[in-house]
């Protein structure tokens, strides 16, 4: 594991053309939208792939470091688990953050559940990154919260995408919050579905593409097929 940051900083990072590591924010304006269960489905398959990945666990809770400590503790037992490093910070200290990452391949941020009361703060890194990922649900209370934030972002200048979690095609209101979605901005291809096997690992730090057999895991997979091709991330043997 890294070392959390406990100190307030005001020091500049490098230029996003003179860092190597690539930085992927996932964030929302509320909790409950999938950030995390994305966070630790794609750090295995990052990893899994040849590249030096780590995870920014922003979280108060902690719940993505408390996740790898389990997540190590299952490794020490099975060779076939992908490990990788985890960095629980404070959103404050985020120019310290982006110079903790610089030498990694890729950079995974799991951004705070709410981010009313350090929205310069998150303004901030998602300034830094070279894509931003909201995930949000597919229900119109989802919408309504997802929906001025991606404004706000895109508004902002920043890189944004979005991806829909617990998705139901068969609901009534499906295609319709997909195509509201898809008017506000770059909208993921793929959906993950709303499937219990997403989370179902987590007490022993696994995720659903750690196990072959899980349905989730080709969900996201193909995101996370996306997600390179937007952020042009080369992958070893390509």
């Amino acid at each position: 594991m890294l070392p959390a940051h406990a100190r307030r900083t005001r020091s500049k990072s490098l230029p996003k053309r003179e860092r190597k590591c690539r930085v992927l924010v996932l964030s929302s304006p509320k909790g409950g939208t999938g950030k995390t269960t994305f966070t630790q489905n794609l750090l295995p398959l990052i990893a899994s792939e040849g590249l030096n990945v780590v995870g920014v666990d922003f979280d108060p809770q902690g719940t993505l470091t408390k996740w790898a400590r389990r997540r190590e503790q299952t490794a020490a037992k099975r060779r076939d688990v992908q490990t990788f490093d985890i960095l629980p910070a404070n959103i404050n200290d985020w120019g310290k953050v982006l110079e903790a990452i610089r030498d990694y391949d890729l950079a995974l941020i799991d951004m705070l559940p709410s981010v009313d009361h350090c929205i310069a703060e998150v303004h901030g890194i998602c300034g830094e990154a070279d894509l931003i990922m909201v995930t949000t649900g597919a229900t119109m209370s989802d919408l309504d919260s997802t929906g001025p934030w991606i404004e706000q972002l895109l508004n902002l200048g920043f890189n944004v995408t979005t991806c829909m979690n617990r998705a139901n095609r068969r609901e009534t209101f499906f295609e319709a919050a997909r195509a509201q979605l898809n008017r506000l901005g770059p909208l993921c291809p793929v959906e993950v579905r709303h499937l219990s096997d997403a989370h179902a690992y987590s007490i022993d730090g696994l995720a659903a593409v750690d196990r072959s057999k899980s349905k989730a895991r080709s969900d996201f997979a193909a995101v996370w097929d996306y997600l390179r091709r937007e952020m042009k991330v080369e992958v070893q043997g390509e």
